[in-house]
C-alpha cells in the first residue's frame, strides 16, 4: 500500500446506497489501494456485516487536492500562458 513513499491511508467508509449495498472509501490517494488490498475489504464486509451472496460495490474515493496545490497550479498555468502570449502582444 504504498508508492514512491505514500502510503496509502483510509480516512473513513460509510454506506451511500443499499441497492446494490454500495460503500465508499475515501483515502488520500485510490491509486495506492492494489487489487488484493481492494478484495480483503470486500471480503471483510461480507463476512462481517452479513453480505455472504449480495452483489456490493466498493468505491474508493481520493482526497481532493487542497486549495493552495490549485491555487499554485493555477498561477503556474498563468504564467505559462504569459509567457507563450507574449512575442504577440502589441506594445
Amino acid at each position: 500500500m504504498s508508492r514512491g513513499g505514500k502510503r496509502g491511508r483510509v480516512y473513513y467508509c460509510t454506506q451511500a446506497a443499499i441497492r446494490p449495498p454500495t460503500f465508499v472509501f475515501f483515502v488520500n490517494d485510490a491509486k495506492l489501494f492494489p487489487d488484493t488490498y481492494r478484495r480483503y475489504m470486500d471480503k471483510q464486509l461480507r463476512a462481517n456485516i452479513d453480505f455472504p451472496g449480495t452483489p456490493i460495490r466498493l468505491l474508493w474515493r481520493s482526497k481532493r487536492k487542497t486549495d493552495k496545490k490549485l491555487k499554485e497550479k493555477e498561477k503556474e498555468r498563468e504564467t505559462t500562458m504569459a509567457t507563450t502570449m507574449a512575442p504577440f502582444s502589441q506594445t
